[in-house]
């Protein structure tokens, strides 16, 4: 495994830990992952994130338009809570 020394300026070090600490990760987690999304933009030869990693992994044909889509599920919502009551 590499290693990599970087110089930060004291008061983006003291924040870096400060978010660590508040998010329960070390800073080896944070400066990898930022290190994996810098060279996974486009512009550096990747091809984003995955689809898996975003949560957006289908996609569906619907004649309907979205206003109708929105009425749909509001409908279904509102007939859920009555059947609820």
């Amino acid at each position: 495994m590499g290693k990599l020394i970087v110089e930060l300026p004291d008061e983006l070090h003291e924040e870096l830990k400060k978010a660590a600490i508040i998010d329960h990760r070390t800073l080896k987690d944070i400066v990898t992952g930022l290190i994996v999304s810098y060279l996974s933009h486009s512009k550096h030869g990747g091809n984003g994130r995955k689809a898996e990693e975003t949560g957006f992994c289908g996609s569906w044909e619907d004649e309907r338009t979205a206003e109708e889509i929105v009425a749909d599920i509001r409908a279904e919502r509102r007939w859920f809570q009555e059947r609820r009551i």
